[in-house]
């Protein structure tokens, strides 16, 4: 089965995903500039969702560079006499299997063939590698079964364990198969995936971890019409300047007033939101039944219709809801986004209104052509975003949104 999620969704004032400068991400779409909330950002506040949380509980990953300092960690609780010597051969041992993520806007080729890959600082330094050097996802009992494994080599084939940590090329060559070997079984449990995992896949550098395609694909949200990003500095008042200020000019305007290093930027805009998910792939990934697969469907939907990203939200609260949201599913992969249908930026005064209209010109003209024809579509569409899609069954709540849609993806899958 293959789902596809179309939203609209009218976002107030605010600042929800920054650039490197500050200002709300921007691209040009349609010759003009549109205002952008990246995939990155939208797959992480999902990840992070009360939705998912309530659904997997601990079950789902930790995405992090400190993988060494977390076994280091667990291999000093099962030996509280181990030395810090030894554990920073273990994590300097386990950061070297990892290449660093590129740096100063090099390619991974260019920083490697200048020598400017992450290295494990020397143990006899006294400093430990900490860090992997680049951002992985691991299941929480990861780094405590790598631990096991550890711990296990050290005991029973310590000359092997040896070599491995100190890193001698001698000794690396003598016990290489073995090495191979103990390497392998730190990467079959890399295999147990979580669901955000199935979901967003995991790519590494690492022969350590399991790389993961992704079988939900998340697009970048792009505004449907031009966008305008403002600015404001900070003002602030001092609450006792009237009791305390000596003259009556002192006593008037704010005690504080911000410069260009203080200043805000924001936009506000109506995004376009496009997510698929492969359910075939998904369940593949996590060896799941049609039951649990349904749910993840129900809870990814869920989140991504009530989650907004957190940036600058404590001086904007932007927060806002979709006014239409479209799932459609189907038998055969074929991902179509409907983002041109606002290749054209929309204009007037109720751009969700022009909005809804552009998409469903969008869905009976050009998408007809190229959909499958087992497509099936549920829509909530409400307020200015209220619009009839062709083959659409209309629902009033996102509950019944949900409900319904899962009913289609069990007859589909019949």
């Amino acid at each position: 089965m293959f789902v596809q999620i179309h939203m609209l969704q009218s976002m107030p004032p605010g600042n929800l995903n920054r650039d490197d400068s500050g200002q709300p991400k921007k691209c040009i779409f349609g010759g003009v500039t549109r205002g952008r909330i990246s995939s990155q950002c939208l797959k992480r506040n999902i990840r992070h969702s009360t939705q998912f949380k309530e659904a997997f509980g601990d079950d789902l990953a930790t995405r992090t560079t400190y993988l060494p300092r977390m076994v280091a960690d667990e291999l000093r609780k099962g030996d509280p006499n181990i030395t810090d010597d030894e554990l920073n051969k273990v994590k300097a041992a386990l950061a070297s299997k990892f290449k660093a993520e590129k740096r100063g806007g090099k390619s991974d080729e260019a920083a490697e063939s200048e020598e400017a890959q992450a290295q494990p600082e020397s143990s006899s330094s006294g400093n430990a590698t900490d860090q992997t050097g680049q951002l992985v996802f691991f299941p929480p009992p990861f780094a405590g079964e790598i631990a096991k494994l550890i711990a296990t080599l050290r005991d029973k084939r310590s000359a092997v364990y040896k070599a491995w940590i100190v890193g001698k090329k001698k000794d690396k060559e003598t016990y290489k198969q073995d090495i191979e070997e103990f390497e392998k079984e730190m990467f079959k449990k890399s295999q147990t995936l979580t669901v955000d995992i199935g979901l967003f896949g995991r790519m590494t550098t690492s022969d350590l971890v399991a790389n993961v395609e992704a079988s939900c694909q998340v697009a970048h949200a792009i505004s449907t019409h031009e966008t305008v990003i403002e600015s404001d500095y900070f003002t602030a008042m001092d609450d006792k300047k009237s009791e305390f200020a000596s003259t009556q000019t002192e006593k008037t305007g704010a005690a504080f007033l911000g410069s260009g290093e203080t200043e805000t930027f924001f936009n506000s805009a109506v995004y376009y939101k496009y997510l698929n998910l492969d359910v075939d792939a998904l369940k593949k990934h996590l060896s799941w039944q049609n039951d649990e697969a349904e749910r993840a469907v129900r809870v990814l939907i869920e989140a991504a219709a009530l989650v907004n990203p957190t940036g600058k939200q404590n001086g904007f609260a932007a927060h806002g809801i979709p006014n239409l949201v479209l799932l459609e599913v189907t038998r055969r992969k074929r991902p179509i986004s409907y983002a041109n249908a606002f290749l054209i930026p929309v204009e007037g005064h109720d751009q969700m209104a022009e909005s809804a209209n552009a998409l469903r010109s969008y869905i009976d003209d050009v998408a007809a052509a190229f959909e499958t024809p087992d497509v099936r579509r549920v829509l909530l569409a409400k307020g200015s975003g209220s619009v009839d899609i062709r083959g659409a069954r209309r629902v009033d709540t996102l509950d019944e949104l949900l409900d319904a849609f899962m009913r289609l993806l069990r007859e589909s899958a019949a």
